[in-house]
């Protein structure tokens, strides 16, 4: 395995309810389950501006990494400024490209980490400052090597920024299904939307899904998908109002991993929101998710 994870990803935010703790604590419980030893783990440099281009403006990439963002800015990004924060950011993008070309190579690709769907060209929001998923998806295809893309995004909240940045590119699709009534308050438009009320559960959540992605899959082929698995969609999640149990989540994996397997289409994962109140709860989902991915996916050692 060759797995993207940054000990940097772990910012002190000072109590901020994004606690990026979470993604030390799942890359030290799959050590400790056993699932990955650290020769598996592979850490990213900060992206290139350059690549950060490829679906960012100069002025947002320039501010940013400066920390030269207006109150207005930084209040629609919800995050502190810090260089700490930036590199993150930075190392964050580079995961999720490195993720994408493992998946080529040997059909699964994974980041403890990634998932900044709220970003937009000029602009971050909602925690995200670049977005590594699109970034990823154009770089991969602007390399010559694909000639589509899938991001399958199930995180609680819509990914509008990756839907805006790639809205009438027929090479990348995007299915979002998420949380209707929640942020962000305007919603832009994916290859597919499908919107949950409020209070939706395991079964009618996986039988929508069952009832969508397979026959999208199937239909479209893509050669590759980005799976964004956020971990907001669990009951007890702060910011979500899906009420998916911890085991329906698992389940929700499963659906795309067995899906992905069945049409032979490779998989890069990233893993996208997390909140619940209880920090080890996040952690227990993102672990589940890795070790499932794993487990369906990942090819025999040699």
């Amino acid at each position: 395995m060759r797995i993207a994870f940054s000990s940097l990803y772990r910012v002190d935010m000072a109590g901020h309810v994004f606690a990026t703790e979470k993604f030390l604590g799942t890359a030290e419980r799959l050590a400790r389950l056993k699932v990955i030893s650290s020769a598996d783990l592979w850490e990213p440099p900060e992206s290139s501006r350059k690549d950060l281009l490829s679906v960012h403006t100069p002025r947002w990439v320039d501010n940013a990494v400066a920390g030269r963002l207006s109150p207005f800015e930084m209040a629609r990004l919800e995050i502190p400024q810090s260089p700490e924060i930036v590199s993150a950011h930075l190392r964050a993008v580079s995961g999720t490209l490195e993720a994408c070309r493992q998946a080529m190579r040997t059909g699964l690709g994974l980041h403890i980490g990634g998932g900044s769907h709220h970003a937009f060209p000029d602009h971050g929001e909602g925690f995200c400052m670049f977005n590594d998923l699109a970034v990823a998806a154009r770089k991969m295809l602007d390399g010559k090597r694909l000639r589509s893309v899938m991001i399958v995004d199930l995180d609680v909240h819509q990914g509008n920024g990756t839907a805006f940045i790639f809205l009438g590119d027929p090479r990348v699709f995007t299915f979002s299904m998420h949380q209707q009534d929640l942020y962000p308050e305007k919603k832009e438009t994916s290859t597919l939307d499908i919107g949950l009320k409020a209070g939706t559960r395991d079964e009618r959540y996986l039988a929508i899904l069952k009832e969508n992605l397979p026959p999208l899959l199937e239909s479209r082929h893509p050669d590759l998908v980005i799976y964004q698995a956020g971990a907001d969609v669990y009951e007890k999640d702060r910011l979500g109002g899906l009420k998916l149990s911890i085991q329906g989540v698992q389940e929700r994996d499963k659906i795309v991993y067995e899906s992905c397997r069945n049409f032979k289409i490779p998989v890069a994962v990233t893993l996208g929101g997390g909140y619940a109140a209880e920090l080890r709860d996040t952690v227990e989902i993102h672990c589940n998710t890795l070790r499932l991915a794993i487990r369906c996916l990942a090819r025999p050692r040699p």
